[in-house]
């Protein structure tokens, strides 16, 4: 089943179940997500402006976008921007268009089935 910009899961403060921790710190937890992966990859990715079309992932993918501004777009026409601090999860089997609008550098984990 094709994914679209619906399917992408925005990360951080105040998405998903959130938990105060009491483990003698001040802490507080937002659970966003839970899954098994039998294999995993995790990187650091620079690019400078420009754009891609590319076919269906076969992993989620977790980013925190460290620097810089990007658009993905579904095959749907669907849009979503992302700017330095923002964070994700792209689903597998999301297809599209990846526009990296000013010099960006992400921080990323491969989630493989």
């Amino acid at each position: 089943m094709s994914k679209t910009i619906a399917d992408i899961q925005r990360l951080g403060a105040g998405v998903g179940a959130h938990t105060v921790l009491d483990y003698g710190m001040d802490e507080e937890d937002w659970c966003a997500a839970r899954g098994q992966a039998s294999a995993y990859t995790v990187g650091w990715w620079e690019g400078r402006v420009g754009a891609v079309d590319f076919p269906a992932t076969t992993a989620d993918e977790i980013v925190w976008l460290a620097q810089g501004h990007v658009a993905l777009t579904d095959l749907q026409g669907g849009r979503i921007e992302f700017r330095a601090g923002d964070a994700y999860r792209l689903p597998a089997g999301f297809a599209g268009r990846w526009e990296t609008l000013q010099d960006a550098k992400k921080l990323y984990v491969l989630l493989e089935p």
